[in-house]
């Protein structure tokens, strides 16, 4: 009990991700009959592959106290990418050429930013509207299709009832970032440069690495996100995906992560991502219109960031009282000892 209290304590923004992930799931299960099946579970692992991957990269670029807001941009180029050249350069290549592409995208984006000193935020804008029209030129202006559909047939061959080679892929990709950044001399900078970027570029951590490679994990799961989107669906288009970045950034926001940076894990990025897919599966069940469920997601995050807000002026307000208790403590016995050396002897 002394353990869940004291994990409860340290990590709210985590307990508040699982509640509510539960919550939803439950609301859905009790309410829509169909929900809590094999094949919704499939579907909403699936969806998993592709979000979960946007909502880690996502992450990744909160925690560093930044953000990729081309990331959609980012996976359709590799989606258009992917799909246009399978069929000529065969899949293997295809994909290759693809994941290049992404991660070198997003390695220039994260070298800029590091070295000019430029917002991420006005950096990715510009970087989302050049990547719309490269992978404009590369589709043509149309739409791209696959010839051969064995390619998509395997990637969504159903392994061990929920999962798929997508979905597994994505999950083994978590676990080696979640390694990477709990066991790592640069997971650790990523944290030090977005919790406190002053004091970690005065003890000598140099601000160049960890956002190079924050933004080429951030590109290169952009990039692995639009293969298996346009792979699985067979179709790409230069103007798609747009929609992953509001879903990615609610589900980082869910799985703990910090505006203000530092803050967050792979783990919350999971459940995040898990807890819009429920949120995305049970509105489909309900037939809600798309712009619906973009409301729902927006008031999902206004809910979340109310909450994190709540309970960091909370946690200031624990630490103030706990300094004010301290510096009555120390003038008491400041107090009684002074009283003790002023008094007469015998």
């Amino acid at each position: 009990m002394e353990r869940i209290k004291h994990f409860v304590t340290e990590n709210p923004d985590l307990v508040f991700a699982i509640l509510l992930a539960v919550s939803v799931f439950t609301f859905f299960a009790i309410t829509e009959p169909l929900f809590f099946t094999h094949r919704t579970g499939f579907a909403i692992m699936e969806r998993f592959a592709v979000l979960g991957l946007v909502g880690l990269a996502l992450t990744l670029c909160i925690i560093a106290g930044e953000i990729d807001l081309s990331i959609g941009s980012n996976a359709a180029l590799a989606a258009v990418i992917t799909v246009r050249f399978t069929d000529d350069w065969g899949a293997v290549n295809a994909l290759l050429l693809a994941l290049a592409v992404s991660t070198t995208i997003g390695a220039i984006q994260g070298y800029f930013i590091a070295y000019l000193r430029i917002r991420a935020i006005v950096l990715t804008v510009g970087t989302l509207m050049l990547l719309r029209g490269v992978a404009l030129f590369a589709a043509d202006e149309k739409t791209v299709m696959l010839t051969d559909f064995r390619i998509p047939d395997f990637i969504s061959t159903k392994m061990l009832v929920y999962f798929s080679p997508a979905s597994l892929l994505v999950i083994a990709m978590f676990i080696i970032v979640g390694l990477f950044m709990t066991y790592t001399r640069y997971g650790r900078e990523i944290y030090a440069i977005g919790g406190a970027r002053k004091e970690a570029l005065a003890s000598g951590i140099s601000l160049q690495r960890p956002m190079i490679i924050v933004f080429a994990i951030s590109g290169f799961c952009a990039g692995l996100g639009g293969i298996i989107i346009g792979l699985r669906s067979g179709t790409a288009q230069a103007l798609g995906l747009q929609y992953l970045l509001l879903a990615g950034t609610v589900a980082a926001f869910i799985g703990g992560v910090s505006i203000l940076g530092g803050k967050g894990g792979v783990i919350g990025a999971a459940i995040g991502t898990l807890t819009v897919n429920f949120l995305n599966t049970g509105l489909v069940f309900n037939v809600t219109p798309s712009f619906m469920v973009q409301l729902y997601l927006g008031i999902l995050l206004l809910v979340v960031i109310m909450f994190q807000t709540g309970s960091r002026v909370f946690d200031e307000r624990q630490r103030r009282s706990q300094l004010l208790n301290d510096a009555d403590r120390r003038r008491s016995i400041l107090a009684d000892k002074i009283a003790e050396i002023r008094r007469p002897p015998g």
